[in-house]
């Protein structure tokens, strides 16, 4: 895939090619992520069955951030900022654009008439004879068949960033209704955060000295009217402070299936580590990513079970702390992970060599010191 002709290099480096491999090329190995954020005077993630209150798992009053809210903020993300880290402005660059955003209609986004351009094209390098011609295959009966949805498959993902990264469902109306195709799984998968302790709720009251409608104010009453003036009444709520931790798993063989470049795993973990870096607003101007940990494996399948290697990245309350009911900042803790912030470490080798590797992208938990 090509995206603005920069795609051959990567901006970031925050992943290390492989011998042998270009930013261009899918990605071709396994690698497991732990994410850390914490959370200070902040709603995390509202709950809407809750009146927005912030999610809680209900056995240990736990916090909880949904994997749909984490990849929300990447879209957001990339829906302000070019791949290259410049602002985006109206026109992104090829192949980063979002599917899923605010006000889209899906299906017309399905339908565009760059996608249906794009289809052709990808339709045109397939290799296989009996894919037939495409304007015979468009307008006959055989509108269906596997190639034609194959490459409209294909264009989509070339196209949006999420399809490519997250996957989705695309079986609308248009032209890959009913098809199996339409079923995209994309090689990134977040699980939800949980805050590594409970949470302290807080619930403040807010005043608006305003309505916004007639209709709104001949609702009130009268007497309310005349004692408080247009004054109506809001609730917030947020958590006095959390340290929450998400596993993001990546399969380098859907990668191989949605055409999910280094380019793109390197842009990715920039958007990850900066996306918080526009979404302040008074209920989440105390997020940030205190940690990102990558193991890159050796292989496509894998050198290691992930729960090892998550095991590995250890953060827990210092001992001093632990006494207290909830924890209050980031200094409560401390943690221990492999690598280092420049450069990808061994973690499990095989005669020497690196079966699996490790690189802190973001570590900002304080150190454990070392057992005496």
């Amino acid at each position: 895939m090509t995206n603005n002709g920069s795609a051959n290099t990567l901006h970031h480096k925050l992943i290390s090619l492989p011998t042998g491999m270009k930013a261009t090329d899918p990605v071709g190995e396994r690698h497991d992520i732990v994410l850390l954020l914490d959370a200070t005077k902040a709603n995390p993630n509202g709950d809407p069955d809750a009146g927005n209150m912030p999610r809680l798992q209900p056995d240990s009053l736990r916090g909880l951030i949904t994997d749909v809210c984490l990849k929300r903020k990447i879209r957001n993300f990339l829906s302000l900022y070019n791949s290259d880290g410049t602002a985006r402005g109206e026109v992104p660059h090829p192949g980063y654009e979002i599917f899923v955003r605010e006000n889209a209609v899906l299906q017309d986004l399905m339908e565009k008439e760059e996608i249906h351009r794009q289809a052709e094209q990808v339709f045109s390098r397939y290799r296989e004879e009996k894919k037939g011609k495409w304007e015979k295959a468009v307008k006959g009966k055989s509108g269906k068949s596997e190639f034609i949805q194959r490459a409209y498959r294909d264009a989509l993902c070339l196209t949006y960033f999420d399809l490519r990264a997250f996957g989705g469902v695309t079986a609308t109306d248009g032209p890959l209704k009913g098809s199996f195709y339409g079923q995209i799984r994309g090689p990134l998968q977040f699980t939800f955060a949980e805050s590594l302790d409970r949470t302290l709720q807080l619930d403040a009251t807010i005043t608006r000295c305003a309505v916004a409608s007639d209709k709104e104010q001949k609702q009130m009453t009268q007497e309310a009217s005349e004692e408080t003036g247009n004054r109506t009444m809001g609730r917030k709520y947020l958590v006095d402070y959390g340290l929450y931790r998400a596993q993001i798993y990546f399969s380098a063989a859907f990668a191989a299936k949605t055409q999910f470049t280094y380019y793109d795993l390197d842009n990715f973990l920039f958007a990850l580590k900066h996306m918080f870096s526009d979404d302040a607003a008074a209920g989440r101007a105390g997020m940030r990513v205190v940690g990102i940990v990558d193991f890159q494996h050796l292989t496509c399948l894998g050198n290691e079970h992930s729960h090892k290697l998550f095991e590995k990245v250890v953060v827990e309350r210092k001992p001093e702390n632990k006494t207290k009911d909830f924890p209050s900042n980031l200094n409560d803790y401390h943690g221990t992970a492999p690598g280092d912030l420049a450069n990808y470490s061994k973690v499990v080798t095989e005669n020497g060599k690196a079966l699996v590797s490790a690189r802190k992208i973001v570590w900002e938990i304080p150190e454990k010191e070392p057992s005496t």
